[in-house]
């Protein structure tokens, strides 16, 4: 397949959100214990590059002829930095989360933080969501680890570096109930019912507490860790509620929103809650983990909160309702009528669209040691700054030890709020083996 092709309306819609609040790109960093010299990292990334076709482009045209196209020859977007204090990185991610991918020169930006001292290097990259998601993010990261690690390391010619597949845009690789004049009848039905449900339910949300434009908008993230064993605790915790690590996040968040928002104690409350979904398995072909692009959508569940919801039966509630949603194949109707809720969203960007988003990688696999390096922590996000009033998670797993990514838009939300949120959540997460 040609690189150089016109953008669907899916990867234009994640453009557009590109250019507003520089959203829903994709930044991915890794701590790695060892020192990554500046040759060897830019050799990894001439060989990732020419691996990786989609990382040879840029996007071209004007608004409504937007096309991918090869990137001109020009130096790698790559920022070395040097830092003594260990909070650095968080200030650098939280730039990357702010700043705009310029798309028409590249889809990616890397950054490299030493920290001599203790002897650490930080490794960010930020990538344009239309050719990444979180899974192949973190693959992206453990082939640049692979190559960097390799103390016996010699410069491979372009020649002997096999060249994956430029892959097609993913709804051509939908089944074939959601593809042609099928698909297009099965996506209208469920966006209508989706319509139907929020009028009828009237989901509650977290109040704006400062409205400003979606351009004016910024990004900003709270970062958690669970040790491993509290997480294999919570691991054991869920296989014996029969509910899965998503389902407890979702609703240790759940809880925490309908917390903040609740007005009497006796009352119910309908929330929404957003949950990402993998599609690269369901797709025909099914796709590797390590081939770059948009492999994620989501679904979304509706849940009657009152003082009385118990955490387990919630837990329990969101992955049944997740299931049902993937049997429906909401995840494939959200993508096809990606161009309408995004322009429901931006037309109503004074109120948020829903309650609670959570993004789960799950234990990734990847290995710890490279070499001369070893990988202590890896975790993803992609930045929310259109989306205001959100409370949002990203979580991923590395031997054990959980990374959470509380991603929010200020300042519709303070950080204070946000704390307060993500310390309840935590709170339901520790009473949880009461």
């Amino acid at each position: 397949m040609n690189l150089e092709r016109k953008l669907v309306p899916f990867e234009k819609g994640l453009e557009i959100l590109n250019r507003t609040a520089s959203s829903l790109n994709v930044v991915t960093t890794s701590k790695v214990k060892g020192y990554i010299g500046q040759d060897s990292l830019k050799n990894a990334l001439l060989f990732i590059e020419q691996r990786h076709p989609q990382l040879q482009s840029c996007i071209s045209g004007s608004i409504n002829e937007l096309e991918f196209s090869k990137r001109a020859n020009s130096p790698l977007p790559l920022q070395v930095l040097e830092y003594q204090d260990t909070a650095s990185w968080q200030k650098i991610v939280l730039n990357e989360l702010n700043q705009e991918i310029n798309s028409s020169e590249s889809l990616f930006r890397i950054t490299a933080i030493y920290q001599l001292e203790k002897d650490y290097t930080y490794l960010i990259t930020t990538i344009h969501h239309a050719i990444i998601d979180g899974i192949s993010s973190v693959n992206l990261h453990s082939e640049i680890l692979r190559h960097c690690g390799n103390s016996q390391q010699i410069k491979i010619s372009s020649s002997k570096i096999e060249n994956l597949p430029i892959l097609p845009p993913v709804e051509s690789l939908f089944p074939d109930s959601h593809t042609g004049y099928q698909g297009k009848i099965n996506s209208f039905i469920w966006l209508l019912k989706l319509l139907l449900k929020q009028v009828w339910l009237q989901p509650k949300t977290l109040e704006f507490e400062k409205f400003v434009p979606v351009e004016a908008r910024t990004c900003n993230v709270i970062h958690k860790t669970l040790e491993p064993a509290f997480t294999q605790a919570l691991l054991s915790k869920c296989r014996a509620e029969k509910t899965t690590i998503q389902g407890a996040l979702c609703s240790a968040m759940l809880l925490s929103v309908y917390d903040k928002i609740k007005a009497e104690k006796s009352h119910k409350a309908s929330i929404c809650c957003r949950s990402f979904v993998d599609l690269r398995r369901r797709l025909s072909p099914a796709i590797d983990n390590e081939k770059l692009g948009s492999f994620a959508s989501a679904v979304s569940t509706f849940h009657n909160i009152s003082p009385h919801t118990e955490f387990w039966q919630l837990a329990r509630e969101v992955k049944y309702k997740v299931i049902q949603g993937i049997n429906r194949g909401d995840m494939f109707n959200i993508i096809l009528m990606f161009t309408e809720v995004l322009n429901a969203l931006l037309s109503s960007s004074h109120k948020a669209p829903l309650a609670v988003e959570v993004t789960n990688l799950g234990q990734v696999d990847i290995p710890v040691n490279y070499g001369s390096l070893k990988l202590e922590e890896i975790s993803f996000m992609p930045s929310q700054g259109v989306f205001g009033g959100v409370f949002f998670a990203a979580v991923t797993t590395l031997k054990d030890k959980m990374m959470l990514n509380f991603v929010f838009s200020e300042p519709s939300l303070s950080q204070a709020t946000v704390e307060d949120l993500v310390n309840n959540t935590m709170s339901y997460l520790i009473r949880s083996f009461q």
